[in-house]
């Protein structure tokens, strides 16, 4: 931070004098003032003229705005109001990605949107990820900041280089590898992550003495194998899961960075679209998408409904699509669905939270699951930021209590009140917590829903 000016100085301690929370912290600054207009041959008839003058400092110790990029005002060829933003978007990404269609739409919309973002009060972030590596993530990452609001230039940087990025004005971050750094790097970075998707967000840092405010606020577009995401992240985030093309999904053109005048063109198109549009700024959003899905969705939905109605109703569809799909795979409802094929398969009605001598628990029959999305044995904690390891006992008691599902004191089935006891879970809490989070809008008993035998009995 800049060193400050004997205006700026004085105006501290006037601040101090005039609204100082104590007695003594207004006296002591009062004195302060009064010693620093002695020491340069003023009176208090001078305090207006040293206030102005640190306004002034003020101005002059901003940054300069950020260098206006020279596709901004470059001539394009999509004049003629057939084409739309999102429509463009769309064409020029599919020629060098594959994703599937509603990957495509949000991907497409969101690229959009960071040329208007900051007309609304939350910038949702992109996650891209993948099972293996050369699924497309990275490309993914290029071909967006060569279409995005002023996208920062490296693939990586520390979480106080990106706040000095934004402080610079509107841009977009976009992020690679982020499966590969460290724990304390992924955490300050997560901070920016969850912090920056709202409007006016800002994170106050002591510089040498003086305290300062960094704005937070941009959209973030990031990838990395796997969840590198912790739960609190995922709120704010659209995951999109890339997957490798086939020899007939193969798209048309290899990203080169030093060949992007397709791209540029598209760029210039959505910057001069963006000096003019009129955003509906409370767009219909679509049917059962409140609250904070609402305001993610928000900026996305106004955009596309810009772009006419074909693209308003595919946006919703692909919005509700992934939201419906996040819901899915958390954990907490994955366990739902994993737990009634383990009722289902070792055909039961209760089982102990945790096997003893030769009788199954739920713990261990979780960890022999060999399904798609049975990751038990690779578990990374409740966090999502863990080393992946085996599901503890008290990670599976937090995840069941998420859905509502408590361990109980239970006696073995058929013998009364003869049997020990012991502390498990029933088949029938695992129905009551599949109707009511795994069912949209719930569902009476006897209402639940049909589902397959995920494990193929001997």
């Amino acid at each position: 931070m800049p060193k400050k000016t004997p205006a700026q100085h004085f105006r501290d301690l006037f601040a101090r004098f005039t609204q100082g929370s104590t007695p003594d912290e207004r006296g002591a600054g009062e004195r302060a003032m009064d010693a620093w207009l002695k020491r340069r041959g003023k009176t208090r008839a001078d305090i207006p003229a040293a206030l102005a003058q640190a306004l002034a400092d003020d101005a002059a110790a901003q940054p300069p705005p950020p260098p206006s990029d020279p596709r901004d005002a470059q001539p394009h060829p999509y004049e003629d109001p057939r084409f739309t933003p999102i429509g463009l978007v769309h064409g020029i990404t599919g020629k060098y990605l594959w994703m599937a269609p509603h990957v495509a739409v949000i991907y497409s919309a969101w690229i959009v949107f960071t040329h208007v973002y900051p007309q609304f009060k939350i910038a949702p972030r992109l996650a891209l990820v993948s099972k293996l590596p050369n699924s497309g993530k990275t490309v993914a990452v290029d071909v967006a900041k060569r279409l995005v609001l002023r996208p920062n230039a490296e693939s990586f940087s520390t979480t106080a280089a990106l706040e000095e990025f934004i402080k610079g004005g509107p841009c977009t971050i976009g992020l690679d590898e982020l499966d590969l750094i460290g724990r304390d790097a992924r955490r300050a970075l997560l901070l920016l992550w969850n912090l920056g998707h709202k409007r006016g967000e800002k994170r106050a840092l002591m510089e040498g003495k003086h305290r300062e405010q960094h704005n937070l606020h941009a959209p973030m577009i990031a990838a990395g194998l796997g969840t590198f995401l912790a739960p609190a992240s995922m709120t704010r985030t659209y995951v999109l899961e890339m997957e490798k093309y086939t020899e007939g999904t193969k798209p048309e053109r290899e990203f080169d960075d030093t060949d992007t005048a397709d791209l540029d063109k598209v760029y210039a198109y959505l910057r001069q679209w963006a000096t003019r549009v009129k955003l509906n700024l409370k767009p219909p959003m679509p049917k059962g998408v409140i609250a904070r899905d609402a305001d993610n969705a928000c900026g996305m939905v106004a955009v596309a409904d810009a772009c006419g109605p074909e693209w308003g109703q595919r946006v919703r569809e692909a919005i509700t699509f992934l939201l419906e799909k996040a819901g899915a795979e958390r954990p907490e409802i994955v366990m739902i669905r994993h737990g009634l094929a383990i009722f289902d398969t070792l055909e039961i009605d209760r089982i102990r939270s945790t096997r003893y001598k030769q009788e199954p628990g739920f713990n261990q029959e979780l960890k022999r699951l060999d399904l798609p999305g049975a990751d038990w044995m690779r578990f990374r904690g409740l966090s999502g930021t863990e080393r992946e390891h085996p599901l503890t006992l008290s990670e599976q008691v937090a995840l069941a209590g998420m859905v509502d599902i408590e361990a109980k004191q239970l006696r073995p089935a058929g013998e009364g009140r003869r049997g020990k006891q012991f502390r498990g879970y029933t088949l029938e809490q695992f129905e009551a917590a599949h109707r009511k989070y795994c069912m949209p809008g719930g569902a009476g008993p006897g209402e639940l829903r049909p589902r397959p035998r995920l494990i193929a009995s001997d």
